[in-house]
């Protein structure tokens, strides 16, 4: 099984019809995008998305309807293979999904977030934070088989703190990772801040990769992992 995630920035870079050309070349059976648009991926019969942001107001610093010049904005959206079991509350709908799937994996829950939307400006980053621990810890009483994806803008290698929002974000997800018992399948990719995190019982099982280079489709690289079983 194969899952990935990228930040593709709006496809402000290839613009709607490129992004999606370029990303259905790629036959994954999970893909999480941030800052996204509502693309067409020929490769995927179900797609969720986060709630929308607010069109033609000002939200969180920005009219992303300017900004994007008309195209509806979402934080998250989540394409798949096969159809949701589960769908769970989370604090923020706009910027997070969690998802439950029944795959041949067991049935596994993905939190799709980003962590950092205007960096490390507050209030948001703190707020965004918080809202992942809480939402991360009460579906883990549910279901173990967590998976976190998408945006952290954070690196987690030692000697690219300058690739991260702040050291004390770094820790703390780091707690909470360790406190739930995960591991950070694509912690050592070179200069990368968009991660797949994953329930330790599949971590021998896993390959990760890059599908694609920062500042081919965004500023940021696409991540995935290989899970063969469980």
């Amino acid at each position: 099984m194969k899952i990935a995630t990228l930040n593709i920035d709006w496809a402000r870079k290839k613009k709607s019809s490129g992004t999606a050309e370029f990303l259905n070349q790629f036959d994954f059976d999970f893909l999480i995008l941030t800052e996204a648009l509502d693309l067409d991926l020929q490769n995927f019969p179900y797609k969720y998305l986060s709630s929308p942001i607010p069109e033609n107001t000002v939200y969180e610093n920005l009219n992303y309807s300017e900004y994007l010049k008309g195209e509806k904005a979402f934080r998250t959206i989540l394409y798949s293979k096969i159809p949701y079991s589960q769908k769970y509350a989370v604090t923020d709908d706009k910027t997070n999904l969690a998802l439950e799937f029944e795959t041949e994996l067991g049935k596994i829950v993905f939190y799709c977030t980003i962590i950092g939307t205007w960096f490390n400006r507050k209030p948001f980053v703190d707020i965004e934070l918080q809202n992942t621990i809480q939402d991360c810890r009460k579906i883990y009483t549910e279901n173990k088989n967590i998976f976190i994806v998408g945006d952290f803008n954070t690196s987690f290698r030692k000697g690219e703190e300058r690739f991260s929002i702040s050291s004390s974000t770094t820790e703390t997800l780091k707690s909470l990772f360790k406190e739930l018992n995960l591991i950070n399948s694509t912690s050592e990719i070179e200069e990368n801040i968009d991660h797949i995190i994953i329930p330790k019982g599949f971590s021998d099982d896993t390959e990760y990769g890059i599908f694609v280079d920062k500042n081919v489709v965004s500023d940021h690289k696409g991540v995935f992992i290989s899970v063969e079983k469980f």
